[in-house]
C-alpha cells in the first residue's frame, strides 16, 4: 500500500465514515438512511435492484459503473464477468492482486489489504458499488456503506459469495450457467477412476493447516467423487491449527493437495518432504502429493480460481 495509507483502527474507521458521509451529503444534498442495509451518503438518481446480504437488503445500481472489489473472490468474479474494478485489495500473503489472475488484474488499483480497507483510497476511487468480503466486520462495513452501496455476502456455502457478487453486478443468470458447466466438468475430473480419499492442506513454516471440507477446492473434489478426511469435515473454522510432523498421520489420504502462499511455506514443505513422517504417508508413497497455488486453493472461490482447481484435479488423477 502507499506510504500515505491509513492504518485504520476501529475508532478511526468510524470517524472517517462519518466524514465521508458528510462529504457525500454536502455534495448531493441527500439524506442518509439509518438502516444497516441501506447505503448512506448518495441520493439515488438511477434505477436500482435489491440484493440480500449479510447486513440486510441493499439497493445497488442496476448498471454499476465504478466497482470496488475487496477480496480475491469478488475481484475474480467481476473480471470473469468482463468488469474491471476501480479498486481492489492485495492478496493474502502478497502486496499485489492475486497472481493467478495475471494481466487481467494488473491495472486494478489497490485500495485495501486483506485485513482492512484504506478508507481514503476507497473514497478517492469514487465507487458506485462496493463488493466486500464475507464476514466483514461491522465498523468497516459502516465506513464503506457511507461511500457507496456495499454488498457483504452471506457465506452459507462456498458458491454463495460469488453468486451474490454476480447478482449485484446484474449477471447472475449467465454466471450460474457457467458455474453449472464447471461443476459438470469437475464431476468428471477423475476420469472415471475412484479418487479415494483426499485432503487439502496449506503448508506453513509451523506445519500444515488442513483446509475445511466446506471450501471451494474441497467442494470440487467432492464433485469429482473424492471423500474428504474427518479432520477436514469436522472443522468449525476455515482451517485447522498447524499440525506437527508427528501428527501428519491425520492427513494420511490417498491424495494430498498441498498449497503454499509464499517462499517460507515452500521452503518448509521442501524440508518436510525429507522427514520420515512425510515419506510414510500413503500419498507420498504413491507419488500422489500435488503442489498447488495457495492463492487459488486456500483464498479464492471465484470462477477463474474454480477453473484452475478443476484443471489441477484433472492433472492429479490423470496418472
Amino acid at each position: 500500500m502507499p506510504g500515505s495509507a491509513l492504518l485504520v483502527n476501529r475508532r478511526t474507521v468510524q470517524a472517517l465514515a462519518a466524514s465521508a458521509l458528510l462529504m457525500g451529503l454536502a455534495a448531493c444534498g441527500g439524506s442518509a438512511s439509518g438502516d444497516d442495509g441501506e447505503s448512506g451518503g448518495s441520493e439515488k438518481t438511477a434505477a436500482t435492484r435489491s440484493i440480500e446480504t449479510a447486513y440486510g437488503s441493499v439497493e445497488v445500481p442496476a448498471e454499476p459503473k465504478r466497482v470496488v472489489a475487496l477480496g480475491d473472490t469478488s475481484l475474480d468474479t467481476a473480471l470473469y464477468l468482463g468488469i474491471e474494478p476501480v479498486g481492489t485489495s492485495s492478496a493474502r500473503g502478497a502486496d499485489t492482486a492475486p497472481g493467478y489472475l495475471g494481466e487481467k488484474a494488473e491495472s486494478v488499483p489497490l485500495v485495501a489489504t486483506v485485513k482492512e480497507p484504506n478508507i481514503e483510497a476507497v473514497l478517492k476511487a469514487d465507487p458506485d458499488l462496493i463488493l466486500a468480503a464475507p464476514r466483514l466486520e461491522k465498523s468497516q462495513y459502516d465506513a464503506l456503506k457511507a461511500m457507496a452501496p456495499t454488498v457483504v455476502p452471506n457465506n452459507d456455502d462456498w458458491k454463495q459469495p460469488a453468486q451474490t457478487y454476480a447478482e449485484a453486478l446484474g449477471e447472475k443468470e449467465e454466471f450460474d450457467k457457467k458455474i453449472d458447466a464447471l461443476l459438470e466438468r469437475a464431476a468428471g475430473a477423475a476420469g472415471g477412476k475412484d479418487p479415494g480419499t483426499a485432503v487439502v492442506a496449506r503448508w506453513m513454516p509451523a506445519g500444515p493447516m488442513v483446509m475445511n471440507a466446506a471450501n471451494m477446492p474441497s467442494g470440487l473434489l467432492k464433485e469429482a467423487g473424492a471423500e474428504l478426511l474427518p479432520i477436514a469435515r469436522e472443522l468449525d473454522s476455515p482451517h485447522s491449527d498447524p499440525l506437527s510432523l508427528e501428527n501428519l498421520d491425520r492427513i494420511d489420504a490417498d491424495h494430498v493437495f498441498v498449497a503454499t502462499l509464499n517462499a517460507e511455506g515452500e521452503k518448509a514443505l521442501e524440508a518436510a518432504r525429507e522427514q520420515k513422517s512425510f515419506t510414510r504417508l500413503k500419498a507420498a508413497e504413491r507419488d500422489a502429493v500435488s503442489g498447488v497455488d495457495g492463492q487459488v486453493w486456500s483464498s479464492s472461490a471465484g470462477p477463474y480460481a474454480m477453473e484452475k482447481v478443476v484443471e489441477d484435479i484433472e492433472a492429479a488423477y490423470a496418472g
